[in-house]
């Protein structure tokens, strides 16, 4: 591998740890690496213009937090403005936060490969669920953690290693088709959905108009008139929410039943391993 490309989105910090385990180990090797965090305001233009000269000696890796059984929107709008390329490897991967990782890995891969990536492995890893900030045990906890940090690791090598095959073939998009044929189907029939909004007010006598949510908004969803207006770029990682100083901004479904959701999802689908190399 000469050149790897790391593109990720990451509101609760835990898709872009797994990012900087994957640059780290690349690094080790003396590979050269470019970085884009989508939620840092960066403009993408330099990354794809160079994406556009990649080979099959360089990778891409895209990652992406699951957010309702799928990959968030930043994400699959980047990968759907790729130049199409000729069989540049690509590894997508995620983070899930105990409930169930949906499709999203077998949704990042296929627009992938229709953007003439070959896939070469590919990765999910257990994280402490963004939704649940003020819990005191919350699904996931202490994720990701050495031993997934030691698997994303084992992860790179692999790929390493088998870009250095010439008689290697591309990992089988089937590979990450995982979940059963019934709950996969009706996940899939979300990637052709609005994505819907879970509506916010907010109080007036709390919020200060301080512009801490526009800030931290990692997709420039938020602007301020005086207060703040969400517009549909929002696809709810409720970091605006988790970081108001004033707890000004109200979710129309409050944390507590979400919380109770997402613990009653984990019950029901039990998804093993948490953490899993695909290659």
């Amino acid at each position: 591998m000469k050149t790897a490309f790391i593109v990720y989105c990451s509101p609760a910090g835990s898709t872009g740890h797994v990012a900087r385990v994957i640059a780290d180990a690349l690094e080790e090797r003396s590979i050269s690496i470019h970085l884009l965090d989508l939620g840092a305001g960066q403009d993408p233009s330099p990354f794809i213009a160079l994406l556009k000269t990649a080979d099959a000696d360089d990778c891409l890796f895209v990652g992406s937090p699951v957010y309702r059984d799928v990959a968030v929107p930043p994400v699959m709008k980047f990968v759907a403005g790729l130049p199409v390329v000729n069989n540049c490897p690509a590894v997508p991967f995620v983070t899930w936060g105990g409930a169930i990782s949906g499709i999203a890995l077998w949704q990042m891969g296929k627009a992938l490969q229709e953007k003439g990536f070959s896939l070469v492995g590919a990765a999910k890893v257990l994280a402490v669920h963004c939704m649940m900030w003020q819990s005191d045990h919350p699904v996931g906890q202490g994720h990701p953690d050495a031993d997934d940090d030691r698997q994303v690791r084992s992860l790179v090598s692999m790929v390493i290693e088998r870009m250095s095959t010439s008689t290697a073939k591309p990992m089988p998009l089937s590979d990450l088709d995982y979940q059963p044929e019934a709950m996969g189907a009706d996940f899939k029939k979300k990637m052709d959905q609005p994505w819907m909004i879970i509506p916010k007010t907010i109080d007036g006598e709390r919020c200060t108009q301080c512009g801490t949510c526009e800030t931290v908004c990692p997709i420039g969803a938020v602007a301020l008139d005086p207060g703040p207006i969400f517009n549909a770029r929002c696809f709810d990682c409720f970091k605006c929410v988790r970081e108001c100083p004033e707890d000004a901004i109200v979710p129309a479904v409050s944390l507590e039943k979400m919380v109770a959701m997402i613990r009653k999802r984990v019950e029901v689908f039990d998804e093993r391993p948490p953490t899993r190399i695909f290659f």
